[in-house]
């Protein structure tokens, strides 16, 4: 409370008694007016806070708070980026995730090549696939094969009885007979079988065989999901060892002019899984067969799916 007050009627200031304010006013001592004392300032009620909500709740409110909307904008826009994700237009939009697999398909595709799932009917479609089951045969057939290989027993049986008429002894030693046998069991006798096949649900497996000397190895399933499509072409490449295996027939000279016109000297083709754009990882086959190697190539991507990495005409 002040120490003064002024007088209401003519206006001379008035010193409050130390014991306050008198509650019949106080008299002014020039004109006698009588000052009533001031009212009272009424306390000013406080204002009503609201509680302060949890961090759960604020949360809450945050994630209720519809994010702003990005604007579509041009890949080279980045200097004017707004932390916001680009926004790709409808009108570019080519594919879609299926509602079954989540792959993605085309987005006016109805059912999805990879599971049959039919948007249309909200149902998976029962797929049947038409049942392959091919081989193939690296150059000459195994019959063939083998029946070259016994002419050629034949022709080394008859140097030896030639030899024996003519001059009483062998023509060659007994190591190099046995030699000159197995190495035409190993030239004649070593190639490899390819089987490509498919059942009705859609299952593929390529099985690899090979024979060493005309005996049969274990089979070789090979992992054709582990590529990313089918190749084929024209290979020219003549390797260290074809060079050497000629080095060995030049004694035997009909095998080596055979070796040299057939291997050589002749082109070769290839079918191969391949990975890596395009690169032949795995080689189905390579020989001298146009038709074999286009054959091989296309039925592979038919019961695979893998896709082929260049046309075959």
């Amino acid at each position: 409370m002040p120490a003064t007050i002024t007088c209401s009627a003519c206006g001379t200031v008035l010193g409050i008694p130390k014991k306050g304010m008198p509650k019949d006013g106080l008299s002014c001592n020039w004109c006698g007016y009588v000052n009533l004392p001031p009212a009272a300032d009424e306390p000013k009620p406080e204002p009503i806070r609201s509680p302060v909500p949890s961090a759960a709740v604020q949360a809450t409110e945050r994630a209720s708070i519809p994010p702003p909307k990005a604007t579509p904008r041009a890949w080279a826009d980045d200097e004017e980026d707004n932390g916001l994700p680009y926004v790709i237009p409808k009108g570019e939009i080519r594919e879609r995730k299926c509602e079954s697999c989540g792959k993605e398909v085309e987005i006016t595709s109805v059912v999805c090549v990879h599971c049959g799932y039919d948007s249309s009917t909200r149902q998976k479609a029962e797929r049947t696939y038409t049942p392959i089951d091919r081989e193939w045969e690296a150059g000459w057939s195994f019959e063939l094969r083998f029946g070259i290989f016994l002419g050629c027993l034949a022709l080394d049986a008859g140097s030896v009885v030639l030899g024996l008429l003519i001059e009483g002894a062998l023509p060659t030693t007994v190591c190099g007979l046995i030699f000159a046998i197995a190495l035409q069991a190993f030239v004649l006798g070593t190639y490899d079988r390819v089987r490509i096949r498919r059942n009705k649900k859609g299952q593929a497996e390529i099985i690899v065989t090979w024979r060493g000397c005309f005996i049969p190895l274990a089979p070789k399933k090979l992992n054709w999901q582990e590529h990313e499509g089918v190749a084929f072409g024209h290979y020219d490449a003549i390797g260290s060892s074809d060079w050497i295996i000629l080095l060995f027939l030049l004694p035997m000279i009909l095998p080596a002019i055979l070796f040299w016109v057939y291997v050589i000297r002749s082109d070769r083709f290839f079918a191969a899984l391949a990975r890596d754009r395009g690169y032949p990882a795995t080689y189905l086959y390579r020989g001298m067969s146009e038709t074999k190697a286009k054959e091989i190539a296309q039925t592979a991507s038919d019961a695979t799916g893998l896709p082929l990495n260049n046309p075959i005409s």
